[in-house]
């Protein structure tokens, strides 16, 4: 399989998520190096909604108490606790052996990362040293959370395993909250409701055993569709005679994110001479639709800069293009900006990408990840997100496909869904007409791309300065196989976003033909994607998903020499199931073999209940890439 190499928008989304998480969850985020050096013998985290009087406002008291045991040798370990500017940490106590820690201070810091990812998150950082064995090093850490609304989820895994860890909430009568509870199946998590008279409260406990640590792996899905956690929304509270109002409707939790872009003010000047140059001389609405979208995705470079009202704010649009850099908020907003002044109906969005196993109808601030813009045309929404490079209106990344967007609306919002994708959008299509010439193959080679598969390689090309453009694509093609030559590259354009890319190249893939005596064996398949891609399912402990619904296509003619015949040709396989399905055909017609292989993935998300079926799948796919076709001396 030729792996992707471009860290795409979607990947450095991703990214950004992961080292949010990194920061956020679990909240002592390093995990250990050694599997049972370090870990976790207890872990107690309270929540408690409280009324400030004054400053005549809920609040949450969190506490959180970890303590930690050296199994084995002497060992120290970064701890570090994440909180933003609607957050306050109160106070710190680090205990080692049961004696208070006076010579380790706590830092305090602003995220950022290399100058590249600049959050308003802050984090409380240092290091926690274990003696020796069977020692002890235990941290409390008192915090204030100003806003019900960002007590959001709270996870049982750690960065360590843990062999108890105890979630309790606590709600006085007059707060009304929700609380929802996932993947606590097969668990041994029990769940208790109390009633505390004093506070006049509801207690709700949860009590975790043996928990594994969470272990970082490549393409898994988010967190939030694996391991145990709570959700905890805040609805309302009547506090005496003060009465608030949080995310009891979905239309709350729109009305809260709008309020945050009625706080901008856009310099409608710069956006309108902007958007007249952009579109000068388009007069067709969609076209001029797309010359904006199409400048967004150019010259805004995508930056993770998440900044204001811990991140849900978007920076002001003319700021963004001055800068020529922001994230998926500016990004969106600049676009819609800039499509007004063309007289467009130009909307914000909220959405969750597939990182989020929730939609909107669980109104909270975890319900979404992501901006985009959306456009209605001919009574049509069209889902623009800028963050996509390459991308045309209409196709959709995969992970924003199908998923609930929350469309502005005024006071009131739309909920859509974006249209779901198949793999027919991404159809990678190889067309191959080979010739043998003694122990190489070579031709004629034309490669069609479309969808993700498109703006994948125009990505990873254009990374490069323009000067090594072609060098970059001929890595991209051969996959940096020494054996396979490719010259006489024309494409069609390297910038173009509508229609399929098209790449026309002259082949020879040496080493392809083994010959002895009067037989021939011949290597037809120079792309062998999933080749020996079976999941480790000792190690992997996580779903598996796919980054896009892969349609890969190859249809290969070979001239048979003259004086040879076909004396073997592989057997055809044929695999399907809903979530994949692997094809491969081989037929003699005249003096030619026709090879042709197809290989989709249907579904993304691959749960580990079919890691076996995809094991098998791909043993019969490996083992069929070593299967060659045998010509014979007439």
């Amino acid at each position: 399989m030729k792996l992707q190499k471009r860290i795409c928008s979607h990947t450095r989304l991703f990214l950004r998520l992961s080292i949010l998480l990194f920061l956020c969850y679990p909240r002592s985020v390093h995990a250990q190096k050694n599997d049972d050096n370090i870990e976790l013998a207890n872990v107690d985290e309270t929540y408690e909604f409280q009324y400030d009087t004054r400053q005549k406002q809920v609040t949450v008291k969190q506490n959180l108490y970890k303590d930690f045991i050296c199994n084995g040798f002497r060992s120290a370990i970064p701890f570090s606790e994440s909180y933003n500017g609607q957050e306050e940490i109160k106070n710190v106590a680090i205990t080692v052996d049961g004696k208070k820690a006076k010579m380790i201070t706590p830092s305090y810091d602003y995220l950022n990362i290399d100058e590249y990812f600049y959050s308003d998150i802050r984090v409380c950082h240092f290091m926690l040293p274990f003696t020796r064995q069977n020692s002890h090093s235990e941290v409390t850490i008192e915090k204030e959370i100003k806003d019900p609304r960002y007590l959001t989820t709270v996870y049982l895994n750690e960065g360590y395993a843990v062999q108890q860890k105890k979630v309790t909430v606590i709600v006085p009568r007059w707060m009304d909250v929700e609380i929802h509870t996932f993947h606590f199946e097969g668990q041994d998590i029990t769940t208790e409701k109390n009633y505390d008279k004093a506070k006049d409260a509801d207690v709700y406990i949860y009590t975790a055993k043996v928990l594994p640590a969470r272990k970082s792996a490549s393409m898994s899905p988010g967190p939030s569709w694996i391991y145990p956690h709570i959700l905890v929304r805040s609805r309302s509270a009547s506090y005496k005679d003060e009465k608030f109002s949080y995310f009891n409707t979905t239309k709350d939790l729109y009305q809260w994110c709008h309020n945050l872009t009625t706080q901008l003010h856009p310099d409608t000047a710069a956006l309108g001479a902007k958007a007249r140059e952009i579109t000068a001389g388009i007069t067709d609405p969609f076209a001029q639709m797309k010359a904006i979208f199409y400048w967004v995705e150019e010259n805004i470079r995508y930056i993770a800069f998440e900044d204001g009202i811990a991140g849900f704010k978007p920076d002001e649009s003319h700021e963004v293009m001055r800068k020529k850099y922001g994230d998926c908020k500016g990004m969106a907003n600049l676009t819609k900006e800039l499509l007004i002044r063309c007289g467009l109906d130009a909307r914000l969005c909220w959405i969750g990408t597939n990182h989020i196993m929730y939609d909107h109808s669980i109104p909270s601030l975890s319900a979404d990840n992501h901006m985009i813009c959306a456009v209605k045309y001919n009574n049509k929404w069209w889902y623009l997100d800028a963050t996509e490079k390459y991308m045309q209106p209409g196709i959709y990344a995969e992970r924003i496909a199908g998923r609930q967007v929350m469309i502005e609306d005024g006071d009131n919002c739309l909920l859509e869904n974006i249209p779901v994708v198949t793999p027919e959008q991404n159809i990678r299509l190889f067309k191959e007409t080979l010739t043998i010439t003694g122990n190489n193959v070579s031709g004629r080679i034309k490669y069609q791309y479309n969808g993700e598969s498109k703006s994948d390689l125009l990505y990873n090309v254009n990374l490069t300065k323009k000067d090594r453009v072609q060098t970059a694509l001929e890595k991209y093609i051969t996959n940096s196989d020494n054996h396979y030559k490719i010259s006489n590259v024309t494409t069609s354009a390297l910038d173009q976003r509508d229609g399929n890319l098209e790449v026309n190249f002259d082949l020879v893939y040496e080493d392809a033909v083994s010959a002895f005596g009067k037989e021939m064996y011949i290597d037809i398949d120079f792309n062998k994607e999933y080749n020996n891609a079976a999941i480790d399912t000792v190690k992997r402990t996580t779903d598996y998903r796919f980054s896009t619904k892969a349609n890969f296509i190859t249809e290969t003619e070979l001239i048979i020499p003259a004086s040879y015949k076909t004396v073997t040709l592989p057997e055809d396989l044929h695999i399907t199931t809903p979530n994949f399905s692997f094809d491969i055909t081989y037929k003699t017609t005249g003096n030619k073999i026709s090879y042709r292989k197809q290989i989709k993935i249907n579904n993304t998300y691959l749960a580990k209940a079919s890691f076996t079926e995809w094991n098998k799948a791909v043993a019969a796919l490996s083992k069929k890439y070593l299967e060659q076709i045998t010509l014979s001396q007439q």
